[in-house]
């Protein structure tokens, strides 16, 4: 779940809860119609796109009865979901990526590899538990790829992996909090920096333009609950009752 701190325009204090499975929808959103010049377009859009929009889809179950910090008393982050759970979480995400392709399972997997390599995690016996275990399925659903797909070259499947890792990046950066700065992406998937400058009312505009239609308008849906202490997973259900959406528009600049 995307806890995220929100105020209703008479200043009331609120938190926004995005499920993660919203915010995945969003970044295949944000991946649709994606790679005007001289940006690349989606590898294996077939495949990849999919991968993309359900690449969280192991935290459904868990967003569904969202559980409770001990300490804050809140609905808990998943920046702050202990290492053991997101592994199981990202186990299922995995697990269910088979119905799309062993080549989603690949991509899905070296992305939550990626970010346990990078965490303060990496060096635990979890970590290295669960890196280990999807390092040996990562080489086997890859070669079972290459050889029905002999014409994908290395740097196009490095390239897959990249646009999964952006788009889950560009959707977390919309969801995480109002942004109103100017805000350049360095670390796009073809080392293109792509600067983004919020406007009103949602609006942002885009360089270089790297969607192949005029303008993009996505979207994410979520809860307003009220920020105060929760007792456990049913109190807040019980706030879970306020649907609220969250718009952005984007256009060449």
């Amino acid at each position: 779940m995307i806890v995220r701190p929100y105020k209703l325009p008479d200043g009331e204090p609120k938190l926004f809860l995005i499920q993660q499975s919203v915010h995945a929808a969003l970044s295949g959103d944000l991946a649709s119609h994606w790679g005007n010049k001289p940006f690349a377009p989606l590898v294996h859009p077939e495949v990849v796109w999919p991968a993309i929009f359900h690449h969280d889809d192991g935290w459904i179950p868990v967003d569904k009865s969202p559980p409770i910090d001990r300490k804050t008393k809140r609905p808990v982050s998943f920046l702050d979901s202990p290492a053991p759970d997101s592994h199981a979480i990202w186990t299922k995400s995995i697990e269910w990526a088979a119905r799309i392709s062993p080549f989603a399972q690949y991509l899905i997997a070296e992305h939550f590899m990626t970010l346990r390599e990078h965490s303060e995690s990496a060096e635990s016996e979890a970590g290295q538990t669960f890196i280990h275990k999807y390092e040996e399925l990562c080489e086997t659903w890859r070669d079972n790829w290459e050889k029905r797909h002999p014409q994908c070259s290395d740097e196009e499947e490095k390239l897959a992996v990249a646009q999964l890792r952006f788009f889950d990046w560009f959707s977390l950066w919309l969801c995480l909090d109002e942004r109103s700065e100017i805000h350049t992406f360095e670390k796009t998937p073809d080392e293109i920096p792509l600067t983004v400058e919020p406007q009103p009312n949602g609006n942002i505009l885009t360089s270089p333009w790297p969607w192949t239609v005029d303008h993009v308008h996505v979207a994410v849906g979520g809860y307003l609950v009220p920020d105060r202490d929760y007792a456990d997973t049913d109190d807040v259900l019980r706030e879970m009752n306020d649907w609220c959406q969250l718009e952005w528009r984007f256009a060449p600049k």
